[in-house]
């Protein structure tokens, strides 16, 4: 793969070529760990959101349609609001019981 590759293109090489999704996560794990800490505010937690973002995209990767000129920022942004989201709700739950 090369850095001049595409979002888009690493996700649909990603079940050929494991390397593929590597170059993905490279690219974006800084930016989707920051989002996590702007929102939960705690580094642990923000280090699982972003294991589980990249964890749901490699199971979603056939999902994603490029919607911003081949960059999946948007997409994994997306991802990351769910995971912390559910978090939330689980942890809220939790606390009732």
């Amino acid at each position: 793969m090369t850095s001049g590759t595409s979002d888009a293109h690493l996700l649909a090489a990603a079940s050929r070529d494991p390397r593929a999704f590597h170059e993905l996560y490279e690219r974006h794990a800084t930016a989707v760990h920051a989002f996590a800490v702007r929102r939960v505010r705690d580094q642990d937690a923000a280090l699982e959101v972003t294991a589980e973002t990249f964890a749901r995209a490699w199971y979603g990767r056939r999902k994603f349609r490029d919607k911003r000129g081949g960059t999946a920022l948007p997409w994994l942004y997306g991802i990351a609001a769910n995971v912390i989201r559910e978090s939330a709700r689980r942890h809220q739950m939790s606390t009732k019981a």
